[in-house]
């Protein structure tokens, strides 16, 4: 009897496979900004007053000149610093330019102001009072910005992705086959 044997083997292949990258080098943008700032300049003289009261303290016999122009003198300090601490505070306002606030608008809230005004009278005649009041002058000079920009980059470092085919295991068939005797006996 013939017995036949076929072996056989099945082909596989293999895969390498390299997957695409993508890299991405990025720069920022920058930003140089160069600021120079507002200045408001503001210069009040200082206003004068001329008081004769030589008559009324001769009517009331009552304080000396010295001791009158020294409450005078503080009285007069007093309402100079409050001045300074006003115009500060308007300067102030000024210096911030973000909020809008314009010299006119600080010059119309001066305007606006009530003023009294109270003079005692010493019993026969009151003093003879003259003023020179002069106007604050006030100089702007605006601040300004600058902008510089850099750019910022992107730089793609992007590779390819392979496939490599080959073969892992190769395919066969073989066929052998042998003869049997069948011995009976």
């Amino acid at each position: 009897m013939l017995q036949i044997r076929i072996d056989q083997q099945f082909a596989q292949i293999g895969l390498n496979i390299q997957k695409s990258f993508l890299g991405l080098r990025t720069t920022q943008p920058q930003i140089e900004l160069d600021i120079k700032k507002p200045e408001l300049k503001i210069h009040s003289p200082r206003p004068k007053v001329y008081i004769d009261q030589r008559q009324c303290f001769a009517d009331m016999d009552r304080r000396a000149p010295d001791a009158f122009g020294e409450y005078n003198v503080q009285f007069a300090r007093r309402e100079a610093f409050e001045a300074i601490g006003e115009i500060a505070a308007e300067g102030d306002i000024l210096a911030q330019i973000e909020n809008g606030a314009t010299i006119e608008d600080i010059a119309g809230r001066a305007m606006d102001r009530d003023i009294d005004y109270n003079v005692t009278a010493i019993p026969k005649q009151p003093p003879k009072i003259e003023a020179d009041v002069r106007p604050v002058e006030i100089e702007l000079i605006r601040g300004r910005v600058d902008l510089q920009l850099q750019r910022g980059r992107v730089e793609n470092l992007f590779e390819w992705g392979k496939v490599n085919v080959y073969i892992e295991q190769k395919n066969y068939l073989n066929i052998s086959w042998e003869e049997m005797v069948n011995v009976k006996g």
